[in-house]
């Protein structure tokens, strides 16, 4: 048996327990029999195998270079990097969708393995759900998508090659990362999913609910920030975040998922929201299906599709059959999730977290419509119209700072209601310094207004953040406790408070560097040649040698950049290249570039004229080196709210 018909095989015998545990699921249920219930978990469990096994013989397909398969020729080749080589697993439609489904496979495994017992009522619609979409993506492979489809004759020596502009570090973690929490929103779903139909969405596994949700979130959260670190540093991918329709499928979904993890904490704090958990938790669910659908043959032309195919009408049926099934669910069990409790004040926490909740939507539909618009245009009016960053930046930016200000007040307020001298208290240190911050940049820069209030928005949030923290650690101090170890008992004892607020300054560090980079940048555009200087802030840019190199698979012009200071020395040398891949009919453009917390210098070799010239594109981009600063911070935030409060110190 060839490494081909294994693949396949295996990926046949996972549909078959696909249907197997749906079926045994529904049966065992309505009959009450445990046997048949265990049997179709047991064929869920062992989906996770078949499929690993499956997708280790495509990464073994890559490695030998077999190029007998199909999707081995088209993303691979004899010059690729072999640091490369495994990963090209899933730099197309197949193998992203068989590494899709590896995930779900996973996700069924270890949900089911990490469930608490007071869900064992919903556990066969749990299996039932989490199966029908696992087979899904797989049935797409089995009859649409084969990624061990191959070659009956002329089998070539030498593959096509991995899109250039994938060649990247990045590689390794941005893909498998945005598709992984994309396709893991299938989770919660399928639990609240199953909990809805067995009369238990009340307290039951809310906070099962809410730490696979965070996972979750944290895995997409993290999956874009590094895909805009990819798009800063090489050019083709248009910049950190140019709102390009894939960048804003990957964002909504988030973005809900922040609205829901909100909620669900009123929900098991007040025994509010559950209607709203639900819609909130749908609309996640099919926005990471409309999410496929663009990515995968969808009507827009974006940079970002690397997975896209002609299965598009595919992606676009399941996408409104979720969309259906997820309306069904909720009229047909709209009076098990009601719930009776009122918001009892809008100076409270749970009126702050709905509003929170609505700015965080009106960011949502704003990136919808600014997607969808030209689609409704070219169809009705026979008109082409194209929504860019200014659209996006106008409408969403004054939303946004809405957003800001109420993650400044909403830890000011209290459960139920706040009295108005209690929120003056908490909220006059942290309003006097955000005051101090707008009048310094306002006074002190040439820059639009919205910068400053931008900046003071930030600082009144991490003034709020430091203020709790000191009032929190001050009663610890005053039992005698040292205020360093005060500062951490203080996140130990309560962990899912102040990991969100550690979240939250992971957000702001973000927030901080699109500041910077949108208000504050100098930017200059020059031909220059070697040994002729360029000045830009503090900084002077000479070309030093330009050197070209050619390869079998692309031509390379790079170019070496000495960095000095206004005394003339020497403080940096940095690399710049221009690649450009003949199969592909591509240029690949990498910057060089010095980063510091204060500022980074950018140096982009747009075009090579001749030997000794070239055409530079240099800017000076403030604070953005908090925004990847702000990566580590919001999975150290993740981790500390999802750390257990009791465990064995042993």
């Amino acid at each position: 048996m060839t490494i081909s018909s294994l693949g396949l095989s295996l990926l046949i015998l996972t549909m078959n327990l696909c249907i197997y545990s749906i079926v045994g699921s529904i049966i065992g249920a309505k009959l009450d029999n445990s046997q048949i219930r265990l049997s179709a978990k047991n064929a869920a469990y062992s989906t996770f195998f078949t499929t690993l096994i499956s997708s280790m013989c495509l990464v073994y397909a890559f490695v030998t270079n077999d190029f007998s398969i199909k999707y081995v020729f088209n993303h691979s080749n004899l010059s690729m990097d072999p640091a490369y080589t495994w990963v090209a697993m899933y730099a197309g439609n197949e193998g992203s969708l068989l590494y899709i489904a590896l995930v779900i496979s996973l996700s069924i495994l270890l949900v089911l393995l990490f469930k608490p017992k007071d869900m064992i009522e919903s556990e066969p619609h749990l299996v039932a759900i989490m199966s029908g979409f696992l087979l899904f993506f797989i049935s797409v492979m089995v009859f649409f998508a084969n990624p061990f489809d191959t070659f009956q004759t002329n089998i070539p020596s030498d593959g096509r090659g991995m899109n250039p502009l994938l060649a990247h570090p990045g590689m390794f973690s941005h893909p498998p990362l945005l598709m992984a929490g994309l396709a893991t929103i299938s989770v919660p779903f399928s639990l609240i999913t199953s909990m809805i139909l067995t009369g238990t969405f009340r307290n039951n596994g809310l906070d099962f609910v809410r730490t696979t949700s965070l996972i979750v979130w944290c895995i997409l959260g993290v999956g874009l920030l590094l895909g805009s670190w990819w798009a800063y540093t090489i050019l083709g991918w248009g910049g950190y975040w140019v709102w390009d329709p894939i960048e804003n499928v990957g964002l909504m979904p988030w973005l809900v998922m922040t609205a829901f993890i909100h909620s669900i904490i009123v929900q098991r704090r007040r025994g509010m929201f559950r209607v709203w958990n639900v819609i909130l938790i749908f609309l996640a669910f099919v926005l990471a299906q409309f999410g496929m659908f663009i990515n995968r043959g969808g009507p827009v032309v974006s940079v970002h599709s690397f997975a896209a195919s002609t299965l598009g009408y595919i992606f676009l049926g399941f996408m409104v059959f979720s969309a259906l099934f997820c309306t069904l669910i909720f009229i047909a069990n709209y009076n098990k999730i009601y719930s009776d409790n009122k918001i009892e004040s809008v100076i409270s926490r749970e009126a702050a977290f709905l509003i929170n909740n609505f700015f965080l939507l009106a960011i949502t539909f704003v990136t919808l419509w600014g997607l969808i618009f030209p689609l409704i245009n070219e169809v009705f009016y026979n008109e082409t119209v194209t929504v860019g960053a200014p659209y996006y930046n106008a409408v969403n930016g004054p939303v946004i700072l809405l957003l800001l200000f109420i993650m400044g007040i909403g830890p000011n307020l209290s459960w139920k209601g706040t009295s108005n001298s209690n929120l003056k208290t908490n909220l006059l240190y942290p309003s006097i310094i955000a005051t101090i911050a707008f009048i310094i940049f306002y006074f002190s820069s040439d820059k639009p207004f919205m910068s400053s209030l931008a900046i003071s928005s930030i600082v009144l949030v991490l003034s709020t953040i430091i203020y709790e923290w000191v009032r929190g650690s001050r009663s610890l101090i005053k039992n005698g406790t040292h205020w360093f170890y005060a500062f951490f008992k203080l996140i130990s004892n309560n962990r899912k408070k102040y990991g969100g607020y550690v979240v939250h300054i992971s957000i702001l560090l973000v927030a901080l560097g699109v500041v910077g980079i949108n208000f504050y940048q100098i930017k200059i555009d020059k031909v220059v040649s070697i040994g002729e200087r360029i000045e830009i802030g503090n900084y002077k840019i000479e070309i030093a040698e330009i050197n070209e190199n050619n390869f079998n698979d692309r031509r390379e012009k790079v170019a070496t950049f000495l960095v000095l200071d206004s005394n003339e020395k020497i403080i940096d040398t940095l690399e710049g290249n221009n690649t450009f891949y003949p199969s592909f009919n591509m240029a690949s453009i990498r910057a060089g570039i010095k980063s510091s917390p204060v500022e980074d210098l950018y140096i982009i070799p747009s075009d090579f004229i001749d030997n000794d010239k070239m055409k530079l594109i240099i800017s000076i981009n403030p604070l953005v080196w908090w925004m990847w600063l702000g990566g580590p911070i919001f999975i150290l935030g993740t981790l500390i709210s999802l750390w257990p409060r009791n465990y064995n110190k042993s």
